[in-house]
């Protein structure tokens, strides 16, 4: 089960500093953030509820690729995305390969790339923070969820695109009334989260059954 503790929370307060951290235009490295900063962060609330979160909850199933689990999880991510945050692109990365369980049979590994870039910005001109999970769960044992490794990653890094992109906007709106639209500034990124499919190993981690769609 995923804890509603102290973990989870420090967890999601480091995702969110580091994304922040691009949507203003001067960062002072290694200041300290003071308590009311701290309080200003968002909180997922009731998004990580185990069994009603409207985040979390629906990645708790068992999610092996090629399995209608991991079918229903992709959906659960593109629909929270083209509902949410249709600012962002979507990209499929798709690939198959056999495994120590499955013999002669592909199994097929889906990874997903959501993408937000400057407005202005031309494909393979624009540096990005990149955050990155994967949400595949074990084969074995039949049934495992895998709630911390790696569900709870990958709804907390939605809360993190939908906590950032309001402010994404107005930077780069900010920007281009500035006149430094395109002008190479180091505040210039955009950001890419990565949910990755086929991490984990099918049978014994090697450097071969492991990384399959991650690779």
């Amino acid at each position: 089960m995923v804890s509603h503790g102290k973990p989870l929370r420090v967890l999601l307060l480091a995702m969110l500093l580091a994304v922040l951290s691009i949507c203003v235009t001067c960062v002072l490295a290694y200041d300290d953030l003071s308590d009311a900063a701290l309080r200003m962060i968002p909180s997922g609330a009731h998004d990580f509820d185990v069994k009603k979160g409207a985040l979390l909850a629906p990645i708790l199933v068992p999610r092996v690729p090629g399995t209608p689990g991991s079918l229903a999880v992709q959906r659960h991510f593109v629909r929270f995305f083209a509902e949410h945050l249709p600012a962002w692109r979507v990209e499929w990365h798709n690939s198959t390969s056999k495994t120590p369980v499955t013999g002669d049979r592909d199994v097929s590994f889906s990874s997903l790339v959501f993408t937000r870039d400057p407005p202005w910005a031309a494909p393979g001109d624009v540096s990005r923070l990149s955050l990155v999970a994967h949400y595949d769960s074990l084969y074995r044992p039949e049934g495992f969820i895998g709630a911390i490794d790696s569900a709870a990653p990958c709804a907390m890094l939605m809360h993190v695109a939908r906590s950032i992109d309001a402010a994404l906007t107005r930077k780069w709106e900010a920007m281009r009334e500035a006149g430094d639209a395109g002008s190479g500034l180091e505040e210039e990124k955009g950001v890419q989260i990565l949910l990755l499919d086929g991490e984990e190993a099918f049978e014994t981690w090697t450097a071969t059954d492991s990384l399959y769609g991650a690779r």
